[in-house]
């Protein structure tokens, strides 16, 4: 029982210990004159972020009951321009039209969000597609 208790006790210690993140915010604006804020949730500085939510003062996609209205940021394969999307989430996940998504804008690397992103004419590009 001693045993047990003990390692159940460890295994807390261990899973909480590694639960530290921190949040950076990040202002942006798109092509569809919306201003955003996003939020990166990371577990260090020079790690991709874990998770990320963004929030826009523009029009939001319509959603089912089921899913609320959103807003994800992606990266355009064809073009490696960072987009942000009206998407509709439901938990972790979310769903959008490529249609719908509006390139990011920017005056330097400082404007982009992800850290390897960077202002080319204007518009954050992640080379290769890799953001972080």
């Amino acid at each position: 029982m001693l045993r047990t208790a003990i390692f159940a006790w460890l295994a807390a210690v261990a899973c909480s210990a590694g639960s530290d993140t921190s949040s950076e915010q990040h202002a942006f604006t798109d092509d569809a004159g919306r201003s955003c804020q996003a939020a990166l949730e990371k577990s260090s500085p020079d790690t991709p972020s874990l998770s990320q939510s963004v929030s826009c003062d523009g029009e939001a996609r319509q959603c089912s009951a089921e899913s609320s209205p959103c807003f994800q940021l992606t990266v355009d394969d064809a073009s490696q321009q960072v987009q942000n999307c009206p998407a509709c989430c439901r938990g972790t996940a979310s769903s959008f039209n490529s249609a719908d998504c509006s390139r990011l804008l920017c005056k330097t690397d400082a404007d982009c969000v992800y850290s390897r992103a960077q202002c080319l004419g204007g518009a954050c590009v992640c080379e290769n597609g890799l953001c972080e």
